[in-house]
């Protein structure tokens, strides 16, 4: 039987103001909040958010994050319902919370990588969309 996954909201920000108001948005929204640390960029998703039947992974086999690794701002949600989910980011954006580029959903893919393989992973998506974004301007700018 697959373990159900406990709504939470996992975050990793510098901004005190802004850590302040993401615990006060999960305890409005009744969400259970964590905010994450440097030293769990080696820890697979799954066991930060709680699950219990995570195979662990043989960290010899995985890489793992260089020492000087600056961590981003990230924000993980885990077991949220699609609606609660949208409720959350339109109450992020309505309390005029500074935008966070790297956001995920914990998925059957993604519960078995470290924290830093889902960041590099969140990372590379960004870079590409903004890729994308920034050709279509251009594309624009020449047609005009």
């Amino acid at each position: 039987m697959k373990e159900a996954q406990k709504s939470m909201i996992l975050y990793y920000v510098q901004d005190e103001k802004k850590k302040i108001q993401m615990e006060v948005l999960g305890m409005s929204m009744s969400i259970s909040t964590r905010q994450l640390k440097p030293s769990d960029l080696n820890t697979q998703v799954g066991v930060l958010v709680g699950l219990k039947n995570i195979t662990p992974l043989d960290l010899s086999q995985v890489e793992k994050a260089p020492a000087i690794f600056c961590m981003p701002e990230v924000i993980i949600f885990s077991g949220l319902p699609d609606k609660k989910l949208d409720e959350f980011l339109f109450s992020y954006k309505k309390v005029g919370l500074t935008p966070t580029k790297l956001k995920a959903v914990v998925t059957p893919k993604n519960v078995n990588w470290t924290l830093y393989q889902l960041i590099r992973e969140l990372s590379a998506e960004r870079a590409q969309i903004e890729g994308t974004v920034k050709r279509l301007s251009e594309a624009k700018k020449e047609r005009e």
